[in-house]
This record gives structure tokens, sequence and C-alpha cells, in this order.
């Protein structure tokens, strides 16, 4: 089942990155924290990782590349620390929005992006605020949707297993 995971993940991150989208509107949070839940093996790593790199190569470079990186790498280990049950992939989904939000916009403030002072580091995330709410929004409903379709497809292969023995 976890190459299955597995696949389906890569394809998904890949093609939801290269095709026309908001911004900040892709599955690539949830595929980290669900890829640190479900897969549970220093190898979840390599999953996020490939899709970032692979849908990197084919967009171009990214000069923010190693701040999303970081914060990707930062919710596949919350993934890890996940109980199963929905309300913790949700909460989880919110908390993954606010590390990429505190970590990438942290990366824009320091890269030069805004003044090196407190009051730039508030301009850089209050100007981020925008982008956020894509952030969120999609993370919640492609977490929760992947969730929702991972227990209903255990569900029917349970049945179908008890019912074949």
């Amino acid at each position: 089942m976890n190459y299955i995971i597995f696949a389906v993940f890569l394809i998904l991150g890949i093609v939801f990155r290269i095709i026309p989208h908001a911004p900040n509107f892709t599955p690539m949070l949830s595929i980290a924290l669900l890829s640190g839940y479900y897969i549970k093996s220093r190898y979840s790593i390599l999953l996020p990782i490939a899709i970032l790199l692979s849908s990197d190569i084919l967009l171009g470079g990214n000069p923010m590349a190693h701040w999303v990186y970081l914060s990707i790498v930062a919710i596949i280990l919350l993934g890890y620390l996940v109980k199963n049950n929905a309300k913790n992939i949700l909460l989880n989904s919110v908390l993954s929005s606010f590390i990429f939000f505190l970590v990438t916009n942290f990366g824009v403030w320091i890269t030069g992006g805004y003044a090196y002072n407190f009051s730039g580091l508030i301009q850089c995330y209050i100007m981020a605020i925008p982008f956020f709410k894509n952030t969120l929004i999609s993370t919640v409903f492609f977490s929760m949707f992947i969730y929702c379709l991972h227990y209903l497809i255990n569900s029917m292969l349970i049945k179908y297993q008890e019912k074949n023995y």
C-alpha cells in the first residue's frame, strides 16, 4: 500500500505544481504532512523532496527553494507525530500551513525582501497574509480529502478481504 500512496502522491504533487493554479493552492503541504503520517519511515522525506525537485526542474529555479524545502521537512516530521483521527489531521493541517507561512516568509525577510529590522519582519508577514488564505484552505482541503479517500479505500479492502476468506 505504501508504494501506491507514494506513486499517487508523487503524480498528484507534480501535476498540481506545474498546472496553472491560484497562488499557494496546491496539495504540497498535505502531501508532506501525510507522507510522514502514512509512510512512517525515514524514506518518507524522499517523496515531497522528489516532487519539489522534479517540478522545480520543469518550472525553473526558485530563489526561495531552500526555505520551502526546510518548511516541507518540518511538516514531514510533524506528520510522524499525528495520531490516527480526522480531528488530528485537521489540526495538523492548520499547523502545517502556519509552519510554511512562518518559515518561507522569514526567508523572504532574511534574504532582503524587507528592511532588516523588526518592523520589516512584521511588514513581510503582513504582506503575505493574502497568500496564507490559499495555503490554509488548500492544505485543509487536500489533507481531509486524502485522509477520507485513504480511509474509504482501506475500509473497502478490509471488507473485500473478509468477504473472500
